[in-house]
């Protein structure tokens, strides 16, 4: 990771605008086409079959030297792509953020899920060739990484050696899961914790070399080409999948905590506090309920006496009179008065 007091310090400027290298891409066709900054009707690097121009890029991010606070809205959560690309020249007057994406703060909360960390939009679908921006419909964490031998120079180096050194440049960049290098295929597959690493890790080391200042090849790695860094498609394996389900539904709960933590006035006493709460709410409730099955009981007592007493009285020798109704008289009265 970064460096953990980046908080307390400005955000330098990484190089001087003289150092940026002209706009205008070396000559490869005919016409120069302004809107995609590159050239067309041409057969070199970028144009027909070669149209993927592969370089060294000059500059690489230090997120230990290079990150600090910058003149960004308190509220933004956008990265800046040169400072993730190692060569922005405003440095602490830049309106984005000049740091490593961190777990647990700010910059996962109210992110947008169409835009990436540096606020480009994202697509539906993936390119053909898994490069680009990315796609807002799958939440991936995991970079393909090519161009290995390349990026060495074809220095000889052991499967062991390889992965120590991906792990060495791109772990900086953010929580890493695991990292697995092909021999036989040559290229390898790194997987961070959140995808917004991904994300700035995959600008942050495409075309960037594996050499170190230890190699004796330094001096010569713009010679070689870099890494060719793009999204992995998603593991097809069900145990792998559920794993994922799994770990993204733990990190939404760590989520949600994290955030009632730090917006809770009494962040201190949330877990403490809200288990004495629920024990006293259950133990109230728990006391209400055996007292209104008491009443109830007592309730249905009572009723039942009152039915046996009816129905003992209903039995006895003594009937209780019978209620007189007036203005009535029987035709067995009547026709012994007529007979009278």
């Amino acid at each position: 990771m970064g460096s953990s007091n980046w908080r307390n310090r400005k955000a330098r400027r990484q190089i001087r605008e003289s150092d940026l290298p002209s706009g205008v891409p070396p000559q490869t066709g005919t016409t120069f086409n302004i809107w995609y900054n590159k050239w067309s009707h041409g057969t070199g690097p970028g144009n027909g079959v070669n149209n993927s121009h592969r370089y060294v890029s000059p500059f690489r991010l230090d997120p230990a030297r290079d990150s600090g606070v910058t003149d960004s809205d308190p509220d933004c959560n956008t990265y800046c792509l040169y400072f993730a690309r190692g060569c922005c020249v405003i440095g602490s007057k830049c309106k984005y953020l000049h740091h490593i994406p961190e777990i647990n703060s700010d910059d996962r909360i109210g992110r947008s899920r169409v835009k990436d960390c540096f606020g480009r939009l994202k697509y539906s679908h993936y390119r053909d060739d898994m490069s680009g921006v990315g796609s807002f419909r799958n939440d991936n964490s995991t970079l393909y990484i090519g161009g290995i031998s390349n990026a060495l120079n074809d220095m000889s180096l052991k499967p062991i050696q390889i992965e120590n050194r991906l792990k060495y440049l791109f772990e900086p960049l953010g929580a890493i899961n695991k990292i697995r290098y092909l021999e036989d295929k040559n290229c390898a597959f790194v997987e961070y914790k959140w995808s917004i690493n991904a994300e700035f890790a995959k600008e942050a080391m495409s075309n960037q070399t594996l050499l170190i200042p230890n190699d004796k090849e330094w001096n010569r790695r713009m010679d070689g080409t870099g890494l060719l860094v793009k999204w992995a498609h998603e593991d097809p394996d069900p145990i792998a999948k559920r794993q994922r389900t799994l770990q993204r539904q733990e990190e939404s709960i760590n989520l949600m905590k994290s955030i009632l933590k730090e917006y809770n006035p009494q962040n201190s006493n949330i877990s403490t506090t809200k288990g004495k709460e629920e024990i006293e709410d259950n133990s109230n409730s728990g006391t209400h309920s055996i007292q209104l099955t008491k009443k109830r009981k007592l309730s249905k007592e009572n009723t039942h006496d009152g039915n046996e007493n009816d129905a003992s009285n209903n039995n006895g020798t003594t009937a209780s009179p019978l209620p007189l109704i007036s203005g009535y008289s029987s035709s067995s009265s009547s026709s012994s008065n007529d007979d009278e």
